[in-house]
């Protein structure tokens, strides 16, 4: 059987559900965004890289303080195979978000800098549209934050769950 044609340029949109932890505190929102990316076929091995920007509603609010997840952006490498019209795959790369907290009439906003890790599939809907679900895992690195009383220290760790379409160009 002959595989499908995944190579070339493509350009989408997703939307999704974030949820994860910071500073010991349970983060949660809803999320959508961009992306674009390339891909390349040897065979059924298709491989490529994919950059995508989210804008989101991840937060906490607690008693003293609050904290949120405004942006979040990847650029990751993409391996997968193709079974036709059909591709489960595998991605990975860097990742940067941005957080903001606000304790004691203060406010105070950081990036942060780390790694994501993921796998999902993705189906070929037309010759040109394709839809796709994957579930990303996010780590950020720590980063301080300026509120009162005191400085607070916090790292980030997001998991992300999302459907999107593709249109190949």
């Amino acid at each position: 059987m002959m595989a499908s044609n995944w190579a070339g340029f493509y350009a989408g949109a997703h939307i999704g559900y974030g949820f994860g932890r910071s500073r010991g505190a349970e983060i949660d929102g809803f999320l959508g965004g961009v992306q674009a990316g390339i891909n390349f076929q040897s065979g059924p091995v298709v491989y490529g890289v994919e950059a995508d920007i989210g804008y989101t509603g991840i937060d906490y609010r607690a008693f003293t303080e609050t904290f949120r997840q405004k942006w979040m952006m990847s650029g990751r490498g993409r391996l997968g195979y193709s079974f036709d019209r059909f591709m489960p795959f595998l991605t990975a790369g860097l990742a940067y978000t941005n957080g903001t907290m606000k304790a004691g009439g203060a406010k105070s906003s950081n990036g942060h800098l780390g790694y994501v890790i993921g796998i999902g599939g993705e189906m070929m809907v037309t010759e040109r549209v394709s839809a796709n679900v994957q579930f990303l895992h996010y780590r950020f690195g720590a980063q301080n934050y300026n509120v009162l009383p005191a400085t607070r220290n916090a790292n980030i760790i997001t998991n992300e769950i999302r459907a999107g379409i593709n249109y190949r160009f």
